[in-house]
């Protein structure tokens, strides 16, 4: 028996609290990473309909009782922050015990991944949308780059001012898996909707040094006040412009441009620790 079986059991000898599983909606659950090199061939006329064990409803179930409450536990972060009492408010909200909080063993930092995931998600179905559109200007991958981190930003907003104790959440040892794995999805997301089809190390460089752009820019963010938050918007274009010549140092003879990289590099960095004035 699972965790949530246990909760439920305990609550149901004394309340009429939960709901039956058979009024419970199943929905796709959400899935961090995209493979981009995968194929699905669907044969046309035919459904597949798969095999799901008592085992896989019990965990459907819970998966979507945990979605539940993460998104009613959002509207309570203003107020509660990212802990386990929003957790707690958001299990109420959905109709369960505060109790049911006990399903997730990292508190806040599940509530922020669930976030972050959504965010993700978000971005995606944006740039998708892009792609359809005719305009020249997102045909260039340095723009299109800044116009996601931009969107990406902007879907912090709402937390803005919550948003510091989310970083410092995020960093804790048991939230660190969760956190580098929605980071590198959103910057590989960025990469491969932005055109980027690299097999080699580049693949590698690209995506490693969009992470920096990003996190370097999400600190820069929060103390933006500027409107339209367009010190950040410059912000975002001055790393992008770093990143370029970076990336043209190495496909040139390294010796000759090394002074060029290493200025580069070393601006970089100083931006990122927030050393340097916006200019």
């Amino acid at each position: 028996m699972n965790k949530l079986s246990r909760v439920l059991n305990s609550f149901q000898k004394c309340s009429r609290l939960m709901l039956p599983l058979s009024i419970v909606s199943i929905n796709k659950t959400q899935t961090i990473l995209r493979g981009y090199c995968q194929k699905s061939e669907f044969h046309k006329g035919e459904v597949v309909v798969p095999t799901i064990t008592s085992d896989s409803d019990e965990q459907q179930y819970e998966q979507n009782v945990k979605e539940q409450i993460l998104e009613k536990a959002l509207g309570f972060v203003l107020k509660s922050g990212w802990s386990v009492e929003s957790l707690s408010q958001g299990a109420e909200a959905a109709g369960y015990p505060g109790i049911t909080h006990g399903l997730f063993p990292n508190g806040g930092g599940d509530l922020i991944h669930y976030f972050n995931v959504k965010c993700n998600d978000n971005l995606v179905e944006a740039m998708e949308g892009w792609a359809k559109e005719d305009s020249k200007e997102l045909k260039v991958p340095a723009i299109f780059i800044e116009n996601a981190i931009m969107t990406r930003l902007s879907m912090i907003q709402p937390y803005k001012s919550t948003w510091p104790k989310a970083m410092a959440i995020q960093a804790l040892p048991n939230n660190v898996p969760n956190s580098l794995a929605t980071l590198l999805s959103l910057v590989d997301d960025i990469c491969y909707h932005s055109g980027d089809r690299s097999v080699d190390f580049n693949w590698y460089i690209r995506r490693v040094g969009l992470a920096g752009i990003y996190k370097a820019s999400e600190l820069f963010y929060l103390t933006d006040n500027t409107q339209d938050s367009s010190a950040t918007k410059s912000f975002v274009k001055s790393r992008i412009r770093d990143a370029e010549l970076i990336q043209t140092a190495l496909n040139m003879n390294p010796v000759s441009v090394a002074p060029q990289t290493l200025t580069a590099a070393f601006v970089t960095a100083k931006n990122m620790l927030g050393l340097n004035t916006l200019k």
